[in-house]
């Protein structure tokens, strides 16, 4: 989503993970904006829920489809964060031979 900051002018894409949680609570709290955060001079920019539901039409499904692929992630880090703390014995150094010239 291609959002113009109104403090600098500057053109800014929206995340669509950002954009779809924008929404998720536009529609449980029951905002009227989503405040979108210009990446160049760091302030809010309120994008209307109507511009929000012309740009996804079908956002809830969008979400839930955007909720199971973080719950994999998380499976999936959980799984490696475990297999990083068995790993966690530390090895063994090598002795470094001298080399004299005598």
């Amino acid at each position: 989503m291609q959002i113009k900051c109104s403090h600098c002018n500057k053109m800014f894409a929206e995340n669509k993970d950002a954009a779809l949680a924008g929404m998720y609570a536009i529609h449980n709290d029951g905002q009227n904006h989503y405040d979108a955060l210009c990446p160049h001079c760091q302030r809010a920019v309120r994008v209307s829920d109507e511009r929000m539901k012309e740009t996804y039409p079908n956002w809830e499904e969008e979400y839930k489809e955007m909720m199971a692929r973080a719950d994999k992630f998380e499976k999936k880090q959980a799984k490696l964060e475990k297999l990083a703390s068995d790993k966690k014995v530390k090895p063994k150094k090598e002795k470094k031979k001298r080399k004299r010239k005598r």
